[in-house]
């Protein structure tokens, strides 16, 4: 006997959601601790983001230059030289517990807590978590200064973060937002040129939904099925 499953059911609802297409490209990092402001703790497995135009649709963000900042978030390793505020929105759909910022070749800053890299090259990048008092209670690096939904440090869908670049400088001039090609650290890809565009790199990990959260999920699709087969 054949066995027919509606598009409405339960459990056709459920297979979606489980099995939604995922279009991230993960990549894998080296990173270093230095005795400079806070731990690093970057796994070897993250996703990076960048720029709506270059990266897939759940790995996009935009960014904006800020300007200069009087915040010093690191102060002993503060050189005295410009601060810069960017700004980064989450336009990937995804929640994200964990964000880093990897400078790349080029760029330079003092309030670094490592060094990190694409998993091919050596951990030579300055490198910071992006977080803030509420995130990290214990630490004493903060350079996330506003969190545009919940001051959770949890990257949100459409959440704004606007944080500090300590004393950021590049060598071709490039600005503190230019967050736009694919690789990490020294794998930036060069434009047609051969010269790297991308001033940094943001990278992360996804935010796990707790099995309750997930168990009620299940439930209120299970619930919409229940109500369009009573509906018809």
């Amino acid at each position: 006997m054949k066995t027919c499953i509606s598009r409405g059911s339960p459990f056709y609802l459920i297979l979606f959601a489980l099995s939604s297409p995922v279009l991230a490209l993960p990549t894998q990092v080296v990173h270093f601790d230095t005795p400079d402001c806070d731990p690093l703790l970057i796994p070897m497995n993250v996703d990076e983001l960048g720029d709506v135009s270059i990266f897939p649709s759940d790995e996009a963000l935009t960014s904006g230059d800020l300007g200069q900042s009087t915040i010093v978030p690191c102060p002993p390793k503060h050189l005295g030289g410009p601060n810069a505020m960017i700004d980064i929105r989450n336009l990937s759909g995804r929640s994200w517990s964990e964000v880093w910022y990897v400078a790349s070749p080029g760029t330079s800053i003092s309030n670094y807590d490592g060094e990190a890299n694409d998993s091919a090259f050596s951990p030579l990048r300055e490198a910071f978590r992006i977080d803030n008092l509420v995130a990290d209670p214990g630490g004493s690096h903060h350079p996330l200064l506003f969190e545009s939904m919940n001051p959770d440090g949890i990257w949100e869908p459409f959440e704004s973060w606007q944080f500090v670049l300590q004393d950021y400088v590049n060598s071709s001039g490039l600005p503190p937002n230019a967050i736009n090609s694919l690789g990490v650290g020294n794998a930036s890809s060069p434009d047609a040129s051969g010269a790297i565009t991308s001033s940094g790199s943001i990278i992360a990990i996804e935010l796990i939904p707790e099995p309750a959260s997930i168990a009620l999920l299940l439930m209120g699709l299970v619930g919409i099925g229940t109500a369009r087969r009573h509906a018809v």
